[in-house]
């Protein structure tokens, strides 16, 4: 039995991985031609960059419809070629099969959340320093923040909030290579064109003396919103334990968080999401063996696996929308889809 098991898991992670590739290979063509409207002449080199850091994120993403259009398209290939009705005549019944599918699936479950939790936050912000180049913002994140160089200022941000809020801002003019002033202020909101800061410490350096002032205000023409909004946090971009970290250090801020919290449990939910798909995968091709060949099959299983998008993004903002717990957004579609695949694997089985 172990090496059934092993056999229907090899053609199951070889055809998952293949449609997996064909799925990204779309999205980021469709990205590159999204992008070369907007990139500058002798820049596109950087969009390729660009691309290339953005495919874990890609691939997380990408991976339930995979599993699921995969694990048809390797148990079609199985039946095709009889080996599906051999393994019903030995005695294999559909829920070994099931089960040998959802052991692929998990392999493969397994290194795509290593990929999304530990390869992803750091590409991704790889990313938003190029993006950053990109638009002509020079630019580099560390512990401190995020460093930003304009003019013969030097700008450290310690961190940009979803609302492009700004925190622990820190500016440093200097005057023919000496530093002239240091500017904080504890945050700082966009109005009217510049930013209003708040808490602010000035610090002139006159040699040989330096003046101190601080006021409750200040302002500061400064960067954008819309540029810094690259490097406002991505929550798909984080990995689970710093995403759970970052919806209680923003419940502290008093930021809104449903939607954080929301790609949370869609991060939680997501192996689960993955074995229903499978689960689908192994009744959807018993019941239709005799009514179409493998481009039918596929074709119904591209539009289950974008229906259960729609439905499960969709769902997902109506509980932001009514102010619904995001745990229920991020559930139900999964579960709905759970007990149709346990439905349909008991009436084949």
């Amino acid at each position: 039995m172990r090496l059934i098991y092993t056999y229907i898991a090899k053609r199951l992670v070889l055809s998952t991985t293949l449609v997996l590739s064909v799925f990204v290979g779309l999205f980021l063509f469709f990205d590159l031609v999204t992008t070369l409207g907007h990139t500058q002449h002798g820049a596109l080199y950087r969009v390729f960059v660009i691309l290339a850091l953005g495919l874990p994120a890609k691939i997380s993403m990408l991976f339930p419809m995979s599993a699921l259009v995969g694990s048809t398209l390797g148990l079609s290939s199985l039946a095709m070629d009889g080996e599906l009705t051999a393994l019903r005549a030995a005695g294999v019944s559909v829920r070994r099969i099931a089960y040998a599918a959802l052991r692929a699936a998990l392999v493969l479950g397994l290194l795509t959340a290593i990929l999304g939790d530990f390869v992803g936050p750091k590409a991704a912000s790889l990313a938003r320093r190029e993006q950053a180049q990109q638009v002509g913002i020079g630019a580099a994140e560390n512990a401190q923040g995020l460093w930003l160089k304009e003019g013969r200022s030097f700008v450290n941000i310690g961190e940009v909030l979803p609302d492009l809020t700004i925190l622990r801002v820190t500016i440093y003019d200097f005057d023919h290579g000496q530093l002239a002033r240091e500017l904080f202020a504890e945050s700082g909101h966009y109005r009217h064109g510049r930013w209003q800061l708040h808490n602010v410490s000035e610090t002139l350096f006159q040699h040989p003396r330096l003046i101190v002032k601080t006021s409750a205000h200040g302002y500061w023409q400064g960067i954008a919103p819309t540029l810094l909004s690259v490097f406002a946090v991505n929550p798909h971009a984080l990995s689970l334990l710093n995403l759970f970290r970052y919806i209680r250090h923003l419940h502290r801020n008093h930021q809104e968080t449903a939607h954080y919290e929301l790609v949370f449990w869609y991060k939680v939910m997501a192996p689960f999401t993955t074995a229903a798909m499978v689960l689908l995968a192994v009744p959807f091709v018993f019941r239709h063996s005799r009514q179409g060949g493998l481009g039918f099959r596929l074709f119904l299983a591209v539009v289950l696996g974008l229906i259960f998008y729609v439905f499960n993004r969709g769902f997902g903002d109506l509980t932001l929308l009514y102010h619904w717990s995001p745990l229920l957004g991020a559930c139900v579609p999964t579960a709905s889809l759970m007990g149709i695949g346990l439905g349909l694997l008991a009436r084949v089985g």
